[in-house]
């Protein structure tokens, strides 16, 4: 059986269900959001009592830079749902080859240098958005030769850099994206960096806009997997979805489809997802030749994480202190490592008196891609974590490891953020709109696919408002 929708959307990660949820609170958009997952959350997901009673695992396995001051939080409080939230990290720790230190510690300034670390605060606080967005094609490395004197200054703006761009090096990490994020910091918090940690988890963050759709008449459908963006006569008509089971397994099937008819198509998928719902053939695809050849050249532009996801038996960091661990190069992997204990700021992830701790590793995307090399390289992160954390292999009494390739949508490199990502609305389909980190927009991971979701769901308010105006009436 067909079905008619106003808004179709394809992925249910914060940015399709936060489309999603705007749409139908402020335009009464009827919407079906379409998920092959059998949870909502795309990158961010939370399993309670996985992989024992009493515990519960989270993907996306970063703090939520700015926490209640975040996009993440402003998308939620615009469609009425509210996110509860730990206070912020204490502190950033780096381990200087034999425990961990604080930066100030590891990277000490004195004098002159304290003095010009407060006076180029000032500066990145001050700049205008021009001002960053020419450096969106540069690296942070060139930025700062040209704006920092100081060898210890560069050595501390570098290592932020890192942990905002899970770039190891300042040479590939895009300078306007690193004093865009910094610059946002610097005016809602007066620090470089400042993270929280939802007290629900990750579901915490899209639960609310999952039933905002549903309480507005849409509906979120899970185990969905979407084959393919309808178009006739130049437009997105809809979506086919499987409309029957089948014999063969995922990898041989073919599916049968029915048709899901919609007004207005959303892809909230990573752009190196694309290709599977869209026809990528230049002689046959709807969308421009260079469109599709600007995708394909950038998809595979990404990073990665390789690492573990601990449960422990006992702390082997000070249960009562937030703190974010990273090393921007660990003895025997030899590449950034970050780490921080979920139950230090959320009691409701571990037993109490237990502690849960999520570590990784950044890497490149041929890493993370290759089960070969993620094999070799949990091995000698477990050295590293063996000595980073004394104790760590007596007190665990579980750990599972995991890859994720893209963590962080497009990486972070020059000439791929900000103007340089591709549009949310699709050239020569008036219909037809994207949504999520890998698009324009800017922001750490969650915070960049909520931004996203936002100026794509207003992109969708106005070209409601402009095809039939009475509609209007209906938005606050």
């Amino acid at each position: 059986m067909e079905e008619r929708v106003d808004v179709v959307i394809v992925g249910a990660g914060i940015a399709g269900l936060g489309v999603g949820a705007i749409l139908a609170k402020e335009a009464r958009q009827k919407v079906v959001v379409l998920d092959r997952f059998q949870r909502p959350g795309g990158r961010l997901m939370s399993y309670p009592d996985t992989p024992e009673p009493g515990w519960q695992m989270d993907t996306g396995l970063h703090f939520i830079e700015l926490g209640a001051e975040s996009a993440v939080n402003d998308l939620n409080r615009r469609v009425g749902s509210r996110v509860s939230w730990a206070p912020f990290s204490d502190d950033v720790e780096f381990w200087d080859g034999q425990r961990f230190v604080s930066l100030g510690d590891m990277i000490p300034l004195e004098g002159a240098d304290r003095m010009a670390f407060r006076e180029l605060m000032e500066t990145i606080a001050g700049l205008t958005d021009p001002e960053i967005e020419a450096w969106d094609d540069r690296s942070l490395e060139e930025w700062l030769a040209e704006n920092v004197a100081s060898l210890p200054i560069r050595r501390i703006v570098t290592a932020i850099g890192m942990i905002m761009t899970t770039i190891p090096e300042s040479i590939d990490m895009a300078a306007g994206e690193v004093l865009h994020i910094a610059r946002q910091n610097l005016l809602k918090t007066r620090r470089l960096l400042s993270a929280s940690y939802p007290l629900d988890g990750m579901a915490g963050l899209t639960r609310g806009l999952a039933r905002c759709i549903e309480a507005c008449g849409g509906s979120v459908r899970l185990g969905c997997d979407v084959q393919e963006i309808l178009f006739q006569d130049g437009r997105a008509a809809g979506v086919h979805v499987p409309s029957a089971s089948h014999p063969y397994g995922a990898q041989y099937r073919i599916a049968a489809t029915t048709t899901i008819h919609a007004e207005r198509v959303v892809c909230a998928l990573p752009i190196y997802h694309l290709h599977r719902i869209i026809d990528f053939n230049p002689a046959t695809s709807v969308l421009p030749r260079w469109w599709i050849r600007r995708i394909e050249a950038i998809r595979e532009e990404i990073t990665g994480l390789v690492g573990f996801m601990i449960g422990l038996s006992g702390p082997v960091v000070d249960p009562g202190r937030r703190c974010f661990y990273t090393a921007l190069k660990t003895p025997h992997a030899g590449l950034p490592f970050q780490a921080f204990a979920a139950s230090n700021y959320t009691p409701r992830v571990a037993p109490e008196g237990c502690q849960l701790l999520q570590t990784d590793i950044v890497c490149e995307h041929p890493v993370a891609a290759d089960p070969f090399e993620r094999r070799r390289l949990l091995v000698r992160m477990w050295r590293d974590l063996c000595e980073m954390f004394p104790g760590i292999e007596e007190k665990t009494a579980w750990k599972i490891p995991y890859f994720v390739d893209g963590c962080d949508g497009l990486a972070r490199k020059p000439g791929l953020v900000g103007r340089f990502k591709p549009p949310l609305k699709a050239p020569g389909v008036s219909n037809l709109f994207f949504a999520g980190d890998t698009y324009m927009g800017r922001g750490l991971a969650a915070n960049g696919a909520a931004l996203s979701a936002m100026a794509c769901a207003d992109l969708i308010l106005d070209d409601i408002r402009k095809t039939t105006p009475h509609q209007g009436d209906n938005t606050p």
